[in-house]
C-alpha cells in the first residue's frame, strides 16, 4: 500500500469469505494457521452482514495489507461478499493492497463468466440490484485476472492451507518491507536471501555484521518474514545477549524447540537437546544480537542436529563470535549514504502535510551528522518532528559537546565487552590519533601504544576492536572509525570528570585545555592533549605547564596564528614526560627543543615550519624513533648525529633552506626507507661512501645548489632530482635493479652512465627539459614510459639492434617533443621502435575493454610515440591529407576484432599559455546525418610551444573497440 495509507495499516490479510461454505471446516484450520504463524488477519466468522456493520468491513479492508477472496461455490449468493469485492479491487488500485484469489471448490472460468451457481446467484440480483450488477460482473472478472489459487490442484485442504498460508508469507514479507517505511533495504534482503539460498541442500551458518545502531535486528526480521513460510519450523529470537542474561540458557533452548516443534520439550541441562524429530526438520532460526562464541552451540547444539536445507542466521557486533563458529558466510552491514539517510530521516521527521521544504538545510546538518547511522537518524528524527527551526538549531549545536545519550549508551555496549588494555587503545584512537593531523599508519600505531618494549598487545588490541566493529582497517594500512563512536568514546572520558577537565586522561576541546592549563593544573592523569587552533586566547601560559604530565604519551600542537603566548610557551618549554611517544609541534618556535628532553620512547616526531636552528645538541637514545618530520623549518642549519636511530624509516626535510649539508650518520641507518630533501635551496653535496640497504625513496627536487651526488641503494625505488646542478650520476648507478621511476626534469645532467641498462625494473624515466643532455643509451625492456620533452641538446637515442630485442620492449609512452637536434639515424631507429611496439601491442588485444569504457577513458591501453618529423610513416596504409578518410575493409581477411593505428603530423605552433593536454577526435559518420565519436588524449602539461612538424603516432585500444563495433568505417578527424 502506498506510504498514505501505510500509518493506519491494523491488519496484515482480511478474510473475504461465503461463511456457508467454509465456516467449519476449511475456514477454522486457516485462522488457525494464520494464528500459528504470527499472521494477524480479520475474519469476520461472528458478525452477520448488514446496513450496521458495513463502515466497519470497509475501514478493515482499507487497514490490511492483503486482501484474501476465497471464491467458493455459494460466494456470489451474498451481496455483501460482492460489495466487499468491488471495495477490495478499489483499495487494489488506489493504495497498491496485495488481492489474492483462492478458488475453493469452483473453477476460475465459472467466476469469470459467471456460470453455474455463480449464474443462477446473478439471476436472483438482477431482480433486487439492477443497478450494480454490471460493477459486480466487472470486478469478478478483474479479480479472476490476478494470480491466484485453485484447489483443485491439491489433495487435499492440508495442503492448499500449506500453499495459501505460503504466499501471503511472501507476499506479507515484501509488503512488510515497504509498509514500515524501510529505506534502502531492498538490495540488502536480495543479499541476504541469495547467501541463504546458496548450496540449498547443507545447513549453513550466515552472520551479519556491524557496529552498534547499523540495522543488524531489522534487516533479518524482513528477511524472516519474507522466507520463514518455506521452513517446516522457524524462529526468531530477538536481543540474545540481553536474554541469555536475563533468563539463561536453559529456558530460551527450551522455548526454541518447543516453538520449532511445536509441542512443549523438556530440557532440563545444558547438553540437553530434544529427540531425532528435529533432524529432520528443514529450519530457519535467527539469533539476534550475539556476543558469547559459544552461546551459539549452548543454545542449538552441532549444526548437523537440524535437516537439510536449515539456515542459521546470527547477527553481532563481533565478527570473532562469526570465525569461532566457523560461518558460512559473512555479510557486513555498512552506513547509508547521503541520499538514502536523507530519505530515512525525512520520513521519520516529518508529516506529509509538513511545509519540509524549509528545513532542507538543517535536515542535511542532521544528516551529515548522522553519517549514515540508521539509529542516529531515528533518534534525532523523533527528537525533532514537530519542533521550530530555533529548537533543531539549539539540538545541533548541543550535539556538538553531547552526543545523544540514546544512541552512546547503545554504542557502549561494544565498548564494555573490551578488556582494560583493548578500552584503552579505543580511546586513544578516538581521541587523539584518528583527530590528529598526522595520518598514522597500523605498523607505527603497534609502536606508538605499546605499554614497554615487550608489549605485543596492540596488533591482537586492533584486531579486536575491528572485530567489533569499532574501527575499520582500510586498504591503505590505516583506520577508520564511525563519528557516532568518536563522539561515544569522547563522552566515556569527559565522564572521568566533568568538573575537572585535568583530571582526564585525554584531552582534545579548546576550552577544556584551557581550563586545564592555564592556572598549571595538568597534572599526571593525562595521557594525550591534542590542541588545533585557528586563534589562540591572549593569556600567557606558563612554560612549566607540561612539568608535572610525567604520564604524558601524546602531544599535537597546531596553531594557524603565531600569538605570544605559544612563543613564550616554546622558548621556555620544560618536559618531564618521560613517556612521551609522540610529538607534533606545527610552528614550534623555539631555536632548539629543551635541554632536558626524554628522546627513548619517542615513536614520530614532527616539528614543521619550525624556527629552530638545531635540533639538539649531543647524541640521543632515539631507539624507538621511527618518522622524523623537519620540514619547512626555514632556520634550520644542520642535523645532530643521529646514529642510535637504529629504527628510524622516514626523514622529511623538505624546504629546509638553510641546512647546507646532512650529517653522515644519516646514511648508516639500517631501516631508512624515505628520505626528502626536496628544496633544500643551500644543499651543494650529498655523497655517500656506502651502499645503502633500506632507502627506497630520495627526493632532491629543486635542490638547486646541489652539485656532487653519489647516493646508491639497493633496494631504490624512486629518485627524485629534478631542478639540480648534477651533471652526472654515479658509475655504480645500474646496482639500483629495483629502480622504477627516475625523475631527472630540468637537471644538468648530460649523458646516462654506461651500466644504466642494468635498471631492469625501471618503468619511468623524465629527462624533460634536461638542455645538456646529449645522448641517451640503450634502455631496459621494462621502460614503459620516457619524457624526453625539450632537450634540446639530445643528438643521439639508442635501441637494441635487432627486432627480436625490441619485442621484448613494453614502451607505452614515448616523447620527444622538440628534440629538434636528433641525428637522422635516431629519427630512423624512434620510427621503427614505434612501429615494433606499436603491432606488438595492437596484436595483443585480447584483453578488449568492454564497450562502456569508451566512456571511462583510461590510458592503460594506449601507446604513443612523438617524435620531429613531418611524413607519415610508410607502413601505415589509409592515409589523408584532408579531414575525412573512408576506410573499406571489405576485402580484407574476416577477424573478429581488428585494431586501427593512427599517425597525425602536428605543424609547429606557439603558444602563450599552459596546455595540460591534447586531444584527437575521430567522428564516425553513420549517414542520414547521423554522427557518433569518440577522442584520444595525451598528456603535455607545459608551457613550450612546438617549434617544428612533429610525428604523432598512437594505438588507443579502447577507440579501436569503439571503431570496430561501428557498421561503416567512414571517419572524420
Amino acid at each position: 500500500m502506498s506510504k498514505n495509507n501505510a500509518s493506519q495499516t491494523k491488519y496484515d490479510v482480511f478474510v473475504s469469505f461465503r461463511g456457508v461454505d467454509i465456516r467449519r471446516g476449511f475456514l477454522s484450520h486457516l485462522i488457525g494457521t494464520f494464528k500459528s504463524k504470527q499472521i494477524n488477519a480479520f475474519v469476520d466468522d461472528k458478525l452477520e452482514r448488514g446496513e450496521e456493520i458495513w463502515p466497519s468491513l470497509i475501514e478493515a479492508i482499507q487497514g490490511s495489507s492483503i486482501s484474501l477472496i476465497i471464491f467458493s461455490p455459494d460466494y456470489a449468493s451474498s451481496r455483501w461478499c460482492l460489495e466487499e469485492l468491488v471495495t477490495i479491487l478499489e483499495c487494489k488500485e488506489k493504495y497498491g493492497q496485495i488481492v489474492i484469489p483462492i478458488f475453493y471448490h469452483i473453477e476460475p472460468t465459472e467466476v469469470r463468466h459467471q456460470r453455474g451457481s455463480y449464474e443462477n446467484a446473478f439471476a436472483e440480483h438482477v431482480k433486487k440490484y439492477k443497478s450494480k450488477v454490471q460493477i459486480w460482473r466487472h470486478a469478478m472478472n478483474k479479480s479472476v485476472d490476478l494470480s491466484g489459487i485453485e484447489s483443485s490442484k491439491f489433495q487435499d485442504d492440508d495442503e492448499l492451507l500449506k500453499e495459501i498460508v505460503k504466499l501471503v508469507l511472501k507476499r506479507l514479507g515484501k509488503h512488510l518491507v515497504n509498509s514500515k517505511g524501510l529505506v534502502g533495504i531492498d538490495k540488502k534482503i536480495a543479499d541476504i536471501e541469495s547467501l541463504i539460498r546458496k548450496e540449498s541442500k547443507d545447513t549453513r551458518l550466515i552472520g551479519i555484521w556491524g557496529m552498534g545502531g547499523i540495522g543488524k535486528t531489522t534487516l533479518p526480521q524482513e528477511v524472516f518474514n519474507k522466507l520463514q513460510s518455506e521452513y517446516q519450523g522457524s524462529y526468531f529470537l530477538a536481543n540474545e545477549r540481553e536474554q541469555s542474561s536475563k533468563d539463561g540458557i536453559i529456558s530460551l533452548k527450551k522455548e526454541i524447540f518447543t516453538e520449532l516443534l511445536g509441542h512443549v520439550v523438556k530440557i532440563d541441562t545444558p547438553n540437553s537437546l530434544p529427540n531425532d524429530t528435529i533432524r529432520r526438520m528443514k529450519v530457519l532460526i535467527v539469533l539476534d544480537d550475539v556476543n558469547d562464541s559459544d552461546h551459539l552451540e549452548k543454545l542449538l547444539g552441532t549444526l548437523d542436529h537440524f535437516g537439510a536445507g536449515s539456515r542459521i542466521l546470527i547477527t553481532t557486533r563481533d565478527e570473532q563470535v562469526l570465525n569461532a563458529n566457523k560461518a558460512d558466510e559473512i555479510y557486513r552491514l555498512r552506513e547509508f549514504n547521503f541520499d538514502k539517510a536523507f530519505e530515512l530521516f525525512k520520513l521519520n521527521a516529518f508529516n506529509q502535510s509538513d511545509n519540509q521544504s524549509e528545513y532542507d538545510e538543517l535536515s542535511q546538518r542532521v544528516v551529515n551528522y548522522a553519517k549514515g547511522i540508521p539509529l542516529v537518524l531515528k533518534v534525532l528524527a523523533r527528537l525533532l518532528r514537530g519542533k521550530n527551526k530555533e529548537v533543531w538549531e539549539s539540538e545541533l549545536d548541543k550535539l556538538e559537546k553531547m552526543p545523544l545519550r540514546e544512541v552512546c549508551d547503545i554504542m557502549k555496549l561494544s565498548y564494555v565487552d573490551l578488556d582494560r588494555k583493548e578500552q584503552q587503545i579505543f580511546l586513544d584512537l578516538a581521541c587523539f590519533f584518528l583527530r590528529s593531523q598526522t595520518k598514522i599508519t597500523i605498523d607505527y600505531l603497534n609502536s606508538l601504544l605499546k605499554d614497554s618494549e615487550s608489549d605485543n598487545s596492540v596488533v591482537v588490541g586492533l584486531e579486536r576492536l575491528k572485530d567489533k566493529a569499532l574501527i575499520t582497517f582500510l586498504e591503505n594500512n590505516f583506520i577508520s572509525i564511525h563519528d557516532s563512536l568518536q563522539e561515544m568514546a569522547c563522552e566515556i572520558v569527559r565522564q572521568e570528570s566533568t568538573g575537572d577537565p585535568g583530571s582526564r586522561s585525554r584531552l582534545w576541546d579548546l576550552d577544556d585545555i584551557y581550563e586545564a592549563l592555564k592556572n598549571y593544573k595538568g597534572n599526571e592523569a593525562i595521557r594525550s592533549i591534542l590542541l588545533h587552533l585557528p586563534t589562540t586566547k591572549k593569556e600567557n601560559l606558563s612554560p612549566r605547564l607540561f612539568a608535572k604530565m610525567n604520564r604524558l604519551r601524546f602531544l599535537e600542537v597546531s596553531v594557524e596564528d603565531n600569538y605570544d603566548c605559544f612563543d613564550i610557551l616554546a622558548k621556555g618549554l620544560k618536559f618531564l614526560a618521560t613517556e612521551l611517544r609522540f610529538l607534533s609541534w606545527k610552528s614550534y618556535s623555539g631555536k632548539s627543543l629543551p635541554e632536558i628532553f626524554s628522546t627513548e620512547k619517542l615513536v614520530i616526531l614532527k616539528l614543521p615550519y619550525s624556527g629552530m636552528e638545531k635540533l639538539w645538541l649531543g647524541v640521543k637514545n632515539l631507539v624507538n624513533l621511527k618518522e622524523l618530520d623537519l620540514r619547512c623549518s626555514k632556520k634550520l642549519k644542520e642535523l645532530p648525529d643521529i646514529s642510535k636511530a637504529t629504527n628510524l624509516e622516514v626523514i622529511l626535510l623538505r624546504g629546509c633552506s638553510m641546512l647546507t649539508n646532512v650529517h653522515p650518520s644519516i646514511f648508516s641507518l639500517p631501516k631508512l626507507e624515505r628520505l626528502n630533501l626536496s628544496d633544500c635551496e643551500s644543499l651543494n653535496i650529498l655523497t655517500s661512501n656506502s651502499h645503502l640497504r633500506s632507502l627506497s625513496y630520495l627526493d632532491l627536487d629543486f635542490c638547486k645548489n646541489l652539485k656532487k651526488f653519489s647516493v646508491v641503494s639497493k633496494n631504490m625505488k624512486e629518485l627524485r632530482l629534478g631542478c639540480t646542478k648534477v651533471k652526472a650520476l654515479p658509475s655504480s648507478f645500474g646496482h639500483q635493479s629495483k629502480l622504477k621511476l627516475l625523475h631527472l626534469k630540468g637537471s644538468a645532467i648530460k649523458r646516462l652512465p654506461s651500466s644504466f641498462n642494468n635498471l631492469t625494473q625501471l618503468l619511468h624515466l623524465d629527462v624533460k627539459e634536461c638542455k645538456s643532455l646529449q645522448s641517451l643509451p640503450e634502455l631496459s625492456p621494462s621502460l614503459e614510459i620516457l619524457n624526453a620533452r625539450d632537450c634540446e641538446s639530445l643528438m643521439t637515442v639508442l635501441f637494441p639492434s635487432t627486432a627480436v630485442e625490441q619485442l621484448k620492449e613494453n614502451r607505452k609512452q614515448v616523447m620527444f617533443w622538440n628534440c629538434l637536434n636528433l641525428d637522422e639515424h635516431s629519427l630512423v631507429a624512434i620510427g621503427l621502435n614505434a612501429q615494433i611496439n606499436m603491432m606488438k601491442f595492437a596484436n595483443h588485444h585480447l584483453s578488449t575493454p568492454n564497450r562502456e569504457h569508451v566512456e571511462n577513458y583510461n590510458d592503460s591501453f594506449q601507446v604513443v610515440y612523438m617524435y620531429p618529423g613531418s611524413s607519415v610513416p610508410g607502413w601505415l596504409e589509409y592515409k589523408t591529407r584532408n579531414y575525412h578518410i573512408t576506410i573499406d575493409l571489405s576485402s580484407a581477411p574476416p577477424s573478429p576484432q581488428r585494431s586501427f593505428v593512427f599517425c597525425f603530423v602536428l605543424g609547429e605552433f606557439q603558444r602563450t599559455d599552459i596546455i595540460r593536454t591534447l586531444e584527437f577526435s575521430i567522428t564516425m559518420n553513420e549517414g542520414e546525418g547521423k554522427e557518433d565519436s569518440v577522442s584520444m588524449y595525451i598528456d603535455y602539461l607545459g608551457w613550450s610551444s612546438i617549434e617544428s612538424d612533429h610525428v604523432c603516432v598512437m594505438y588507443d585500444q579502447r577507440c579501436s573497440e569503439f571503431l570496430w563495433c561501428q557498421p561503416h568505417k567512414d571517419l572524420g578527424i
